[in-house]
């Protein structure tokens, strides 16, 4: 079998409430193309997300709740060229649940050879904070949205599948 066109991959933790929208989308997603793969990344430190960054083998698109001064729920999809390190700001304001964020995850795996462009798609959140085991895993806010979110997301996943070239 050939590899899959396309990773999605969902990145976060379930009990820190909105930054487990990236798992909360990966697990709704049905009904993929058989050239699509989803994958959990959940808690995840940075040195392993650089490792899983290099391990993955094709396009990868990775779903992720990021601070990026939008309002609650809104979402950004973007590419990263191997040249973009600088774009993305390290997160030096708080601690992520990853121990560092999705930015020095990136510039370790490109300090390690990865070459490879990534595709981000990003939600900001509403909330962030630590959920009891029990509680559910997203703010009130954010479930609101996730119909709308995950409709973006599956858009975004065909629009990325319709530039990756055929394998041969």
């Amino acid at each position: 079998m050939n590899a899959p066109a396309l990773t999605v991959a969902g990145i976060g933790s379930r009990h820190a409430t909105d930054d487990a929208i990236g798992l909360s989308l990966v697990d709704a997603l049905e009904q993929l193309p058989e050239n699509v793969r989803r994958e959990q990344w959940e808690d995840a430190d940075a040195l392993s997300l650089a490792h899983r960054l290099l391990e993955s083998s094709g396009p990868l698109l990775i779903v992720d709740c990021a601070e990026m001064g939008l309002a609650g729920g809104e979402w950004r999809c973007f590419t990263l060229a191997p040249d973009a390190n600088a774009k993305l700001i390290p997160n030096s304001r708080s601690i992520s649940t990853h121990g560092l964020g999705l930015a020095e995850s990136l510039a370790i795996a490109r300090q390690l050879g990865l070459t490879t462009a990534v595709n981000v798609f990003a939600v900001q959140p509403f909330e962030l904070g630590l959920r009891p085991p029990l509680a559910a895993p997203l703010s009130e806010a954010m479930q609101d949205r996730l119909p709308d979110l995950l409709s973006a997301l599956q858009r975004n996943i065909e629009i990325l599948r319709k530039h990756i070239p055929e394998e041969a």
